[in-house]
């Protein structure tokens, strides 16, 4: 590697940096804005003002509730189309992502309330690492790692029972749904599509950890569903025990 290819791949790396720490940033001013809801929402004063200041926050909060995914599907869908006529897509994606994020936070506020905040702390932090972990490690520990993740929450959403059960269902597809990108990346070679500027994994990428991962993760909310909420209490365990094991294998591979 001479040295204009190290320069350029040291222009790359940190444009990938910077957009890593972008993605911190937001969770910091999301984790902000929860501080704020905890305190104004959930923990409000019971005087004229605290009682008055819940109630409009619970009026706005349920016309965000609504909005925010269909906006970010609209987002999501505008996305596919700059994706597929070539054109940039980037800001939409994100644009998708965030609002989604805001659904997340705002539904799970409005029907868990103290228990759901507490948990909403912990996924912020999770988000931000998982960006991280995109724009610098390796996209096939990302790709587990969010499976893993997501079924983890479905975990945590499980022990609520019957409460938690359309949430834990919606989650489990979502990892069917990287399950499924999977194995098309490992058709493609890593490609999304048939652009070599869509490449989304490196040539040769091993996809069997990947994919054992996703069936572990679903699996393990099937279990947690027939069981009941104190399998599902253990499972949690579980899977973070393989996430921290993903972290080591893929740390491992890289050197």
């Amino acid at each position: 590697m001479d040295k204009k290819q190290r320069e350029a791949r040291r222009h790359q790396e940190d444009i990938a940096l910077q957009r890593g720490l972008l993605w911190v940033v937001g969770a910091v001013v999301l984790e902000l804005l929860l501080v704020l809801l905890n305190r104004f929402y959930i923990d409000y004063s019971l005087s004229e003002t605290g009682v008055n200041t819940f109630l409009a926050l619970h009026e706005v909060l349920k016309v965000v509730r609504l909005a925010a995914p269909a906006a970010a599907v609209l987002a999501l869908v505008w996305t596919a189309w700059q994706l597929k006529q070539g054109k940039k897509y980037g800001l939409w994606l994100i644009v998708s992502i965030a609002l989604a994020a805001v659904s997340v936070c705002v539904h799970v506020a409005i029907k868990y309330r103290a228990d759901g905040m507490s948990m909403l702390y912990w996924l912020v932090i999770a988000w931000a690492v998982l960006a991280m972990v995109f724009y610098i490690y390796q996209r096939e520990f990302f790709l587990a790692a969010s499976a893993c993740g997501m079924s983890v929450l479905a975990l945590w959403f499980v022990r609520y029972g019957a409460s938690g059960r359309p949430e834990a269902f919606l989650l489990t597809a979502a990892i069917i749904v990287v399950g499924a990108a999977s194995l098309w990346l490992k058709k493609s070679d890593g490609i999304f599509g048939s652009r070599e500027e869509l490449r989304f994994l490196p040539k040769g990428s091993s996809y069997g950890v990947l994919l054992v991962t996703c069936l572990a993760s679903v699996a393990a909310v099937v279990v947690a569903m027939l069981a009941g909420g104190t399998v599902a209490y253990y499972l949690v365990y579980v899977m973070i025990a393989w996430l921290f094991a993903l972290f080591v294998y893929y740390t491992v591979k890289l050197m």
